[in-house]
């Protein structure tokens, strides 16, 4: 879905410098004495400006209007077709730029312009018409983890709630292997949604990744993820997209069958100018297949809102963002409700890498009282990770991108077989086919 985007986001620059260019070469010589404007220019202008606000179905209607009085008005002509390819009408859009590079007195400099936009529409009208795309990736590494008994780390099962922890957990390190491998579906179907004065590509997503990470000593603590995803997609360029998802998850621990998790996540992602906003939500229902595990089993729910800015010509990104918990559990010693804070920072150190680091915090209060205490769990947890990514270009490894992660976890609570800290070290390389 970012691909599509980024690519027909290339696609509109063209379409702009177009509209620009060609408005500019012909633009009538300023009289030395002002004359009224005739209906036509304040249609004119008026579509101008819907189009600068991506009023497209306005813009539209008013480019229309002038050419049904002004048949011949190429620069009328030119802007109408920018109003369809923002609407995602690339047959419409290629078939007026067309009209106008076939005019014999169109300038010479024009139709440099008016072929590289056909190539953009060409380019964007190609992608869209993949029906079906398919993306493999696998990723292996290596990774030192200072306290393997925490458990599954909320990082690679996020519903997770609380550690799992015993009275006689004691701190043990370990070193492990990681693979992810995983194919991502994409259907494009062609269909296409008007919102308001706007126009919405359709997608529909699918995905499906396995998780694997072994101890060297530690085996009952292996982990195993198997997961499975799909829903729908709506992208309006420039302005905002929405995903609905449906996952399941099939967890292994120790080489034993853990749990289920079926969840549901929404999300919502406006756009603005170096940045957006993001809301999402997540439902998850969580089964356990030990008799033991019981009282884990429960709905897990969170909802919360993220904000993205970039800087310095997006070689800079930061997020920030807060999120409210609630687990209601069978056993109400592991229910809990709280709120998590994350902020994060990326910044593109060379051509080709990244340097990042994120901070999260989260504060739980858990519902009934810990069985031996005489109190319910409090916790606080706080989590500060930093790492690079590195894509290589050309050699044996062209295409493969190294990553390198430090993750420190700090969990405080008010009963102090609860309390841990956790150091994990990861290097892995990876690559999307």
């Amino acid at each position: 879905m970012n691909n599509a985007m980024d690519r027909r986001s290339h696609g509109l620059l063209s379409c702009m410098v177009a509209a620009i260019t060609f408005g500019t070469l012909h633009l009538p010589a300023q009289a030395e004495e002002p004359k009224p404007l005739d209906p036509d220019e304040i249609t004119f202008k008026q579509g101008m400006e819907a189009l600068e606000d991506d009023r497209l179905q306005t813009a539209m209607k008013a480019f229309q209007s002038i050419l049904t009085n002004q048949s011949k008005l190429h620069r009328a002509r030119l802007e109408l077709a920018v109003a369809y390819y923002r609407s995602l009408n690339y047959a419409e859009a290629r078939k007026l730029s067309q009209q106008v590079l076939d005019d014999p007195l169109t300038p010479p400099e024009v139709r440099v312009t008016i072929l590289a936009f056909l190539a953009q529409i060409q380019k964007d009208e190609a992608a869209a018409s993949v029906r079906h795309e398919f993306k493999p990736s696998i990723s292996v590494g290596m990774m030192y983890d200072s306290n393997v008994n925490v458990g599954p780390s909320s990082d690679i099962v996020t519903e997770i709630p609380g550690a799992i922890l015993t009275g006689t957990s004691v701190e043990t390190s370990d070193n492990a292997t990681v693979l992810t491998a995983g194919v991502a579906h994409k259907f494009q179907p062609g269909k296409t949604y008007l919102f308001g004065e706007r126009t919405a590509g359709f997608l529909w997503q699918s995905q499906v990744n396995l998780y694997e990470r072994n101890y060297s000593s530690e085996d009952e603590f292996n982990l195993t993820v198997l997961s499975a995803s799909t829903g729908p997609a709506w992208i309006v360029l420039r302005h905002w997209r929405a995903n609905l998802a449906f996952n399941v998850d099939r967890i292994w621990l120790g080489g034993s069958e853990l749990a289920w998790f079926n969840s549901v996540h929404p999300a919502v992602t406006w756009q603005f100018n170096d940045g957006e906003l993001t809301w999402d939500a997540t439902v998850t229902d969580l089964r356990y297949d030990e008799s033991s595990d019981a009282g884990r089993e429960g709905t897990y729910q969170a909802t919360g809102l993220s904000l993205g800015k970039y800087f310095n010509q997006r070689k800079v990104a930061t997020q920030v963002g807060a999120r409210v918990l609630d687990f209601q559990a069978e056993d109400d010693r592991f229910g809990n409700d709280g709120y998590e804070l994350l902020a994060g920072l990326i910044v593109k150190a060379w051509p080709d890498g990244t340097i990042y680091g994120r901070a999260n915090y989260r504060d739980v209060e858990y519902d009934g009282i810990e069985p031996g205490f005489p109190v319910a769990r409090d916790e606080e947890e706080r989590r500060y990770s930093a790492g690079f990514q590195h894509d290589f270009r050309g050699g044996n490894l062209d295409k493969w991108t190294l990553n390198g992660d430090f993750q420190f976890t700090d969990n405080d609570s008010n009963i102090s077989i609860y309390e841990y800290d956790r150091r994990q070290f990861m290097l892995n390389l990876g690559r999307t086919f």
